[in-house]
């Protein structure tokens, strides 16, 4: 019987944004898939130094359902996982296996980077080539870090996942790794629980919700992501000035936390002659997220460069137009069910979200684009992929 260790350190913290969605979803199955039948064992990996974060506490309550299996976390106190990943062979001095006192066959990374001193066959996760296209949209730390060791821990990986065509293109093309050393794994989307809403009492229940928490109600255009350069809010924010005048009530809602570089962001707000419209809601709950997916008229998102964009698929699922870039991945995963436009075309922002606002759309024909569309992605495609990956690497 094999045993696979995967490392959890993406699931580590109390909130989770997009590595770490993906990363529970994708354990959540292995840790039932892989252990069907008896074929592997699992172990989870996570780094807490000092046991200042309550790691695997954290670790458990995003992965374990009761559909899960569970698995043995073991736990590195004696130093923070970057610490061991900047030591480079340094680290041979107490290798990652010794860390982690692990006689695994195979260690799963689902953060981009590996240890130096891993021993053993590994599969790492890239979703996107940030660091060489957009390093200034980067907190410098995290750029140094990804720039210094991103290439020797692709060249000491046994396999790289990556998250769209796209990125498998892009870490070919940066990076120089062998195409047929990379996979793709897309991003799936749970269509249990993103899912359009089945009546009216439905949609007033849902509307009630928003109006008391946030005080919106249709219309309102939605966005979701980290407040960052490389979202590209800022032209989100000049379209939406540019359909105020005419839709007096319209409302502009920005769900995510700060991230890089925000404060750009938050003085056009502030500046904005339709600040008090404009809505900042901080990180957002599963539940909340679909709620505002199911009380916008439009969802907007004009980032610069994406891996994949999963609030895309979110919003598609829940029955939502979709108007964002027609750069890097996004064409892909929207194929042709939502409006695809230059990220910086503040005009044509304006003027397609206009048209859904105004209702000269024809939204049952986007419905039925859409959930064409969002049929091709499932979490259970995702996982099978890395469960082909493991077992391809230690055969």
């Amino acid at each position: 019987m094999r045993k696979v260790a995967l490392n959890l350190q993406p699931l580590a913290g109390d909130h989770i944004t997009g590595i770490g969605t993906y990363a529970r979803e994708v354990v959540r199955r292995l840790s039932r898939d892989l252990q069907k039948g008896d074929y592997a064992t699992i172990e989870g990996h996570v780094f807490d130094f000092l046991g200042r974060n309550k790691a695997e506490i954290m670790v458990r309550q995003h992965i374990e359902t009761p559909k899960t299996k569970p698995f043995s976390v073991k736990t590195c106190k004696i130093m923070p996982l970057g610490l061991l990943i900047r030591m480079k062979k340094l680290g041979n001095i107490v290798p990652y296996h010794r860390l982690m006192k692990s006689d695994a066959d195979i260690t799963v990374f689902f953060n981009y980077l590996i240890p130096a001193s891993l021993k053993g066959p590994s599969i790492i996760t890239v979703y996107d080539m940030v660091c060489h296209r957009f390093p200034e949209t980067m907190d410098q730390r995290n750029r140094k870090l990804l720039t210094k060791h991103l290439p020797e821990s692709c060249a000491k990986a046994d396999l790289i996942m990556t998250i769209s065509e796209f990125s498998k293109r892009e870490i070919v093309d940066c990076l120089g790794i062998p195409e047929q050393k990379i996979r793709v794994a897309y991003c799936g989307v749970n269509t249990k629980i993103y899912t359009p809403l089945c009546d009216e009492i439905e949609f007033t229940e849902n509307e009630k919700r928003l109006a008391r928490k946030w005080g919106v109600a249709e219309p309102f255009i939605l966005y979701l992501g980290t407040l960052e350069p490389r979202k590209n809010v800022n032209t989100l924010i000049t379209a939406f000035e540019k359909l105020k005048p005419d839709h007096p009530t319209l409302k502009l809602v920005l769900g995510g936390g700060l991230g890089w570089q925000y404060e750009p962001i938050l003085e056009q707000i502030a500046k904005s002659p339709y600040s008090e419209d404009i809505i900042r809601t901080g990180y957002l709950s599963e539940s909340d997220k679909i709620d505002l997916y199911h009380g916008a008229t439009v969802f907007a998102f004009p980032s610069l460069y994406e891996g994949f964009g999963m609030p895309v698929l979110e919003a598609m699922a829940c029955g939502t137009p979709v108007v964002t870039s027609n750069s890097s991945s996004l064409p892909e995963v929207v194929g042709d069910a939502g409006v695809l436009l230059d990220p910086e075309d503040a005009d044509g922002f304006a003027k397609a979200m206009g048209r859904f606002i105004d209702h000269e759309e024809d939204i049952e024909h986007i419905n039925e684009k859409m959930a064409l569309q969002v049929e091709k992605f499932s979490w259970n495609a995702t996982t099978l992929a890395y469960g082909h990956g493991i077992f391809d690497v230690i055969q």
